[in-house]
């Protein structure tokens, strides 16, 4: 699949993926690595997306670190 994602990215460019891997090689001996390493981001789901906005909230004082926090709706 990925490799699918690769050539589709790379037609527009005229490269195959043969050719893309060749220049990358030569430009990571020249260059070591010019480039910063990161894995593809899953989707996450919406509690990990409300605790993401939550803790930026914080962070930006939006929400003040003291506030209540419960574990479930019965917790008074």
């Amino acid at each position: 699949m990925i490799l699918k994602k690769l050539a589709k990215y790379l037609e527009p460019m005229g490269l195959s993926i043969n050719s893309y891997f060749n220049m990358a090689v030569r430009q990571l001996v020249i260059q070591k690595i010019p480039f910063e390493i990161l894995a593809e981001q899953e989707d996450s789901n919406l509690t990990t997306r409300r605790a993401l906005i939550e803790a930026k909230a914080k962070d930006l004082g939006i929400i003040p670190d003291g506030s209540p926090h419960f574990k479930n709706v019965d917790e008074d």
